[in-house]
């Protein structure tokens, strides 16, 4: 593939070789590397159907994706919750 050329701010050139620099690569190979960690809406709609998927199959969740939908942040309370589990199960509360 041929390479081109985008225009971007003296500031973000100087970041991106800074960034390029420290990894010992190249601001091409690091533009590349930053838009591939980005998903794309598609991907992050999987995501979102595949996180719904496992918690009703694995946690009987009951929400429809429209109540899903309507809570802020459910998937984050959820991982919130769990973590919170497994640090309960590593340490457990002694009783004053």
């Amino acid at each position: 593939m041929a390479d081109a050329t985008i225009k971007v701010s003296p500031d973000t050139r100087d970041r991106l070789a800074a960034l390029a620099a420290a990894r010992g690569t190249t601001i091409g190979a690091q533009v590349a590397l930053l838009v591939e960690q980005q998903p794309t809406a598609e991907q992050i709609a999987e995501r979102v159907a595949e996180g719904r998927r496992l918690l009703r199959e694995h946690f009987g969740m009951t929400l429809t994706d429209a109540e899903l939908d309507e809570g802020p942040d459910l998937l984050q309370r959820v991982y919130d919750i769990a973590a919170a589990d497994a640090r309960a199960k590593v340490a457990p509360r002694r009783s004053a």
